[in-house]
């Protein structure tokens, strides 16, 4: 209650008040009673002249104490005052209001009688135990008689008493219709300090569209007016600040490296989504440390390093879920004094997978060349060895024929993998898929012949596999896969083909009786020169390039191919989106 603006106002004014108007009654009252006593006085000495000059002028000689007790009796009577005269040694001669003298004690040390002595007249104010009042005396010495006037001083505080209760009236009037101006006065000048308060509560709350209004004419309203200007400009330089984190998060975000900038405080105050999902992060982040939310012990060390005054620092992290990061560190600076740091994560997986694949397919190609090689150049010694016996030299360079065979759809198989990969565009054209897998069959059909293999093709007449896409992909695509299916398969077994349509895709299957694919090789039977049975391969003449072809075909073209295997057989299923119009012609 006290803190109010208000209330300390009118409470101080209060007191001030209260207080002026205290020191004010005490000294008026006293000031009062000081006059009134000094009126009296100078009555009380003309009077004293006059007694006295009356006593001289009626006798010459001093006259007998019944005279002189009747004289100033009358005296007393009409000045309404107690007159008592006494000698110098202090003996009361004559009293007005005690007839028996002889009963009054020696007034030689009454202060008044004693300063009438000394310099001629004396002023005194005594209690008086007999009148229940003070009582002021005035004493004067003419011709060796001292004349002493009285007067009780209750008429003094009866109107003393009367002017301090007109005071305190009049003041307490004034008091009560001061406090009640200064109370309208304070409110009206506190209201705007309550609007700017409110204002300035509200502002802080967030509501920025609070505004004052109703300025008073005053320096409160210029105020208020500089107020609403700085909360316009505050306004302005919040919405441009939340524009340009806007633009720095739809940047950040759009950018496929991890960003994220840590403070000196150890708090990372910004980052993007790619950081956030580099690092596998999922916790809130607010409030937290770095290396309460990293979780990556290199990058944690790097970053305290920096933080403590290190250079630009470059290296290279591995993840958990084997990805593979380059990560840049650069201290931010002013003055020479770190204020924080700059992180970049770049994903180099793909790089590394890339060069994985390089150096697996030089070593793989390195490996399928250098067997034929070594097999061929085994054939020619023995034939240079036996040139003059025909049939075995007719026999060897059969063998080297079909190594050189192999060697042949090793290196064609790179080069269609290889064009498969590098080429942007393929053109397109209206292919029937049901001439493109019998066309396969044709060409296959020897190698099913040799294993016994019976074919069950149920494409079905009346679904039209008439799509748009590129021949030599599609091609691709089914004659690895029959191919796949034949090689792969029991001596004797079955190749099933079936095909079915919805209104949004073709589905193919394409099923063997093979002894199946091992749960564990599912996921790498598509990659380059990978084969479950690497001796059952090279007795098939397989290349262990054809499901990587199928795979990245298939990426081309946009078709999803998956494989389902137990140890009865294995199904690769190709699904074939629609709209399959020639909407654009290349893929």
């Amino acid at each position: 209650m006290l803190k109010k603006l208000s209330t300390k106002l009118i409470l101080s004014y209060v007191i001030t008040t209260v207080i002026m108007i205290a020191v004010i009654f005490i000294l008026l009252g006293s000031l009062l009673r000081t006059l009134h006593i000094d009126i009296i006085k100078s009555e009380m000495s003309g009077y004293n002249e006059l007694i006295y000059n009356e006593f001289k002028v009626r006798t010459i000689k001093p006259l007998p104490s019944t005279e002189l007790s009747q004289l100033i009796s009358d005296f007393s009577e009409i000045m309404k005052l107690r007159i008592t005269i006494i000698n110098t040694d202090g003996k009361v001669i004559a009293d007005s209001e005690v007839k028996d003298i002889s009963l009054l004690e020696n007034h030689q040390y009454r202060r008044e009688v004693i300063d009438a002595l000394n310099s001629g007249s004396g002023f005194s104010i005594r209690y008086s135990t007999t009148l229940k009042t003070d009582m002021l005396y005035h004493a004067i010495l003419k011709d060796n008689l001292i004349v002493r006037l009285a007067k009780p001083l209750h008429e003094v505080d009866k109107s003393l008493a009367f002017l301090k209760n007109l005071v305190f009236n009049v003041s307490f009037f004034a008091l009560i219709t001061s406090v009640f101006i200064v109370v309208v006065i304070s409110f009206k000048i506190t209201k705007p300090l309550k609007d700017t308060l409110l204002f300035a509560a509200d502002f802080s709350n967030g509501n920025y569209k609070k505004r004052i209004l109703n300025y008073s004419n005053d320096e409160i309203g210029e105020l208020q007016k500089a107020l609403n200007k700085m909360a316009d400009k505050i306004v302005e330089t919040i919405n441009e600040h939340i524009f340009e984190h806007k633009k720095l998060e739809a940047t950040l975000d759009n950018i496929s490296d991890g960003i994220a900038m840590v403070d000196s405080r150890k708090h990372i105050v910004i980052y993007n989504n790619s950081f956030l999902y580099m690092l596998g992060i999922t916790a809130d982040m607010k409030d937290k440390q770095y290396f309460e939310i990293i979780r990556n012990s290199t990058l944690n060390a790097r970053i305290e390093n920096n933080l403590k005054g290190g250079d630009r620092d470059a290296f290279e992290i591995e993840m958990p879920n084997d990805r593979f990061y380059e990560a840049v560190i650069n201290p931010i600076r002013e003055e020479k004094i770190i204020q924080g740091i700059l992180i970049v994560l770049r994903d180099i997986s793909e790089k590394r997978k890339i060069e994985r694949i390089k150096s697996d397919l030089v070593s793989n190609v390195s490996h399928e060349l250098k067997t034929p090689i070594a097999i061929v150049r085994g054939y020619l010694e023995t034939i240079k060895e036996n040139y003059d016996n025909r049939i075995l030299s007719m026999n060897y360079i059969d063998r080297a024929i079909s190594n050189v065979d192999r060697q042949n759809a090793l290196i064609q198989d790179i080069i269609k993998l290889s064009m498969i990969e590098s080429s942007k565009e393929f053109e397109r054209e209206k292919i029937d898929l049901r001439i493109i897998i019998e066309g396969c069959l044709n060409l296959l059909a020897p190698k099913i012949l040799e294993r016994e293999i019976t074919l069950k093709n149920n494409l079905g007449s009346s679904i039209d596999y008439t799509i748009y896409g590129n021949l030599f992909l599609v091609e691709e695509i089914f004659f690895n896969i029959i191919d796949n299916g034949i090689n792969y398969n029991s001596h004797g077994g079955t190749l099933s083909i079936t095909g079915s349509d919805s209104d949004k895709e073709f589905v193919i299957k394409i099923s063997d009786t093979g002894v199946g694919i091992p749960s564990e090789c599912k996921d790498r039977i598509f990659e380059r020169f990978y084969r479950v049975d690497r001796s059952r391969s090279r007795a098939t003449g397989g290349t262990g390039l054809g499901l990587s072809i199928v795979k990245h075909a298939a990426m081309v073209l946009l078709w999803d191919v998956s494989v389902d295997s137990d140890n009865k057989g294995s199904t690769f299923t190709i699904r074939i989106g629609k709209p399959v119009t020639e909407n654009s012609k290349s893929v």
